[in-house]
Formats: C-alpha cells, sequence, structure tokens
C-alpha cells in the first residue's frame, strides 16, 4: 500500500493541529471542557488531555498502514486503496476538528454546539462509509464483519451492497435529525438507525449463509 496524496493531507492536518495547541496551549485555562452532555452539562479535563487528544490522532496515520500487514486478509486493501485512502483523511479530519472545536471552546464551553456539530459529521461520515461499503472486498478491519461474511464471499458481497444502502439512509436520517430537532430526538434518532442498520445487516448475512451453505 502506497503513501498517497490524501495521507500527505492529512499529515499536513495533523502538523497544523500540534502548531495550532503549541501556539495557543500557554493562554488555554488549566482544564477545558471534554465532554458535552445533552441536558447541557459539561465536563473538563486537564488541559495536558489535549496533548492525548492529537496524538491519538497522529497515531492513526502509522496505524491504518499497519493494519493491513497485520490483517489476514491483507491483500484486499489493494483492490479497495481508493476508499482506504479517502477513510483515513476522513478520519484523521474528524478526529482534528473535534480537537479545534474544544480549544475554541476553552473560554466559553456554550460556543458552540458540539453535539449538532458531531452528529453531523457522523452523519455525513455515514453517507461517505455507504457510497464505498459496496466496493469493500473482504477482510478483517474493513467492512461489515461477521462470522458469516468472513466464512463466504458471496455473503460479504451482498451483505455489503444492502449495507451500503442502509448507511445511506443512516446518514440522511441522522443529518436531518441534527438540523431540524432537539438534542435527545437527536441522540435516539441516530442509535435507532445505527443499531438498525447492525441488526438488519447481521441478520441478512446470516440468512445468506445458510441459504448458500446448506
Amino acid at each position: 500500500m502506497k503513501f498517497k496524496f490524501t495521507d500527505i493531507i492529512a499529515v499536513l492536518v495533523v502538523v497544523a493541529s500540534l502548531v495550532h495547541l503549541i501556539a495557543v496551549y500557554p493562554s488555554l485555562p488549566a482544564e477545558v471542557v471534554t465532554n458535552w452532555g445533552f441536558n447541557g452539562n459539561v465536563d473538563y479535563s486537564s488541559k495536558s488531555t489535549l496533548w492525548v487528544l492529537w496524538a491519538v490522532n497522529a497515531g492513526m496515520i502509522p496505524l491504518f498502514f499497519i493494519m493491513p500487514k497485520i490483517d489476514p486478509k491483507g491483500k484486499s486493501y489493494a483492490k479497495v486503496d481508493g476508499f482506504y485512502a479517502y477513510f483515513r483523511l476522513v478520519t484523521v479530519i474528524f478526529l482534528a476538528v473535534m480537537m479545534e472545536i474544544t480549544i475554541l471552546s476553552a473560554n466559553d464551553p456554550h460556543r458552540f454546539n458540539v453535539g449538532k456539530i458531531a452528529e453531523i459529521g457522523i452523519a455525513l461520515l455515514f453517507i461517505f462509509i455507504g457510497n464505498y461499503l459496496p466496493k469493500c472486498k473482504q477482510s478483517f478491519t474493513l467492512g461489515i464483519k461477521t462470522m458469516w461474511t468472513l466464512s463466504d464471499e458471496r455473503v460479504w458481497n451482498k451483505t455489503h451492497r444492502l449495507g451500503g444502502v442502509l448507511f445511506v439512509i443512516a446518514g440522511v436520517v441522522t443529518l436531518a435529525a441534527a438540523l431540524f430537532c432537539g438534542e435527545k430526538v437527536m441522540f435516539v434518532v441516530t442509535m435507532v438507525t445505527v443499531l438498525g442498520t447492525v441488526i438488519v445487516t447481521t441478520v441478512y448475512s446470516y440468512i445468506l449463509y445458510r441459504k448458500y451453505n446448506q
């Protein structure tokens, strides 16, 4: 797996995030908000937690390259190289944005509606994944991994075609809830769509496996 242009962008995002953190760190309060509750309450942590958040994001880049090497079906990654490259970039950007929101909210915890921002990001991620999921080949890291999809490539392919549709629907519904509903309703809608997608694809993969392997 080669280092792509998208990976260069991911590295630049992580570097820019580090430069910003170093620049503003001395001016940050001793504690910053790291969790926003749906009831408006917030939880504080030491501002040193920001270094951990940055390190986690930075560590994702080498981890993404290690996974294909330790995955028993690592050769499958070459078949979805484009999707995997964009998935790496989107993940790094999402984590960097959430850290930036934490920094910018340090002196005003209610400056942003973090719940809605996070839900919008999750919704867009669902739509992105749904569009690429049907192209995903068998692996132990990416995709809808049940004992039945990993046991039969036919089951894997059909389950991922259905999963792609369901993830897009879940993303659209979650996005609508984030834009037009209150935070509690938004949370419930997200949980229902996610759990529904997981349950339907799992049951579907089992039914297909029984059909093909009677």
